[in-house]
């Protein structure tokens, strides 16, 4: 009898997992759809703008107050996709992307201000840095761009709501985070990034970051 009531304990335990990851789902589609509904929409855009401007006074000490970065290491929030921001947001509040500032930061705002916090560096303009690698290798890096990135992050390197902008990314943060994908790193082991970069050596890495980091 004990072993039966265990065995239903259990199956109902597993139901109820279930239900919450799915109600955990809508709710994040839900999200996604009313995010698209505030950018299409003036007004709405410019109250998420200023609520995200504000909650973002944190962020500003590492991405800068408008989204562009204040260490060549990194990455600019400006003109980044909402989408992508507040998706990245969610792995790092649950643990999936790891990092000793964004973890403790993404778990501490609610859902609603991680999708103000998107929308508001999605609006900002990138502005460019003077440190962009060398420009031989931009050219070079130009062509690997065009046969390998392109698919995802489209020909402008703006990429879409499930791949961020590149464009204009600090030279640095790129040429490390290339590296990171190339050189088997546990937790980007899995990205498709990690088979893109698979047959790529070092010098090719920094000519794709040094054409990236160019392009408007």
């Amino acid at each position: 009898m004990r072993k039966q009531m265990l065995y239903i304990l259990l199956v109902l335990l597993g139901l109820s997992m279930q239900h919450a990851s799915y109600a955990e789902l809508t709710s994040t589609e839900q999200l996604l759809a009313e995010m698209a509904t505030v950018q299409g929409n003036k007004y709405l855009l410019k109250e998420s703008v200023e609520a995200g401007k504000e909650r973002s006074i944190l962020c500003g000490n590492c991405h800068g107050k408008d989204g562009n970065s204040v260490r060549d290491y990194i990455p600019n929030l400006a003109s980044q996709n909402a989408a992508y921001l507040f998706n990245q947001f969610e792995l790092f509040a649950i643990g999936e992307r790891k990092d000793y500032v964004m973890s403790k930061l993404a778990k501490n705002l609610t859902r609603q201000d991680k999708v103000n916090i998107a929308i508001y560096y999605s609006q900002m303009p990138v502005i460019p840095r003077s440190e962009t690698g060398d420009v031989s290798s931009s050219v070079k890096g130009k062509q690997i761009y065009q046969s390998l990135c392109f698919t995802c992050h489209q020909k402008d390197g703006h990429g879409d709501g499930n791949y961020p902008r590149i464009a204009g990314q600090p030279y640095k943060y790129l040429v490390k985070t290339l590296e990171s994908f190339s050189g088997g790193d546990k937790d980007r082991v899995n990205s498709p990034m990690a088979v893109i970069v698979a047959n790529m050596n070092n010098e090719q890495l920094k000519e794709v970051a040094a054409y990236v980091a160019r392009m408007p």
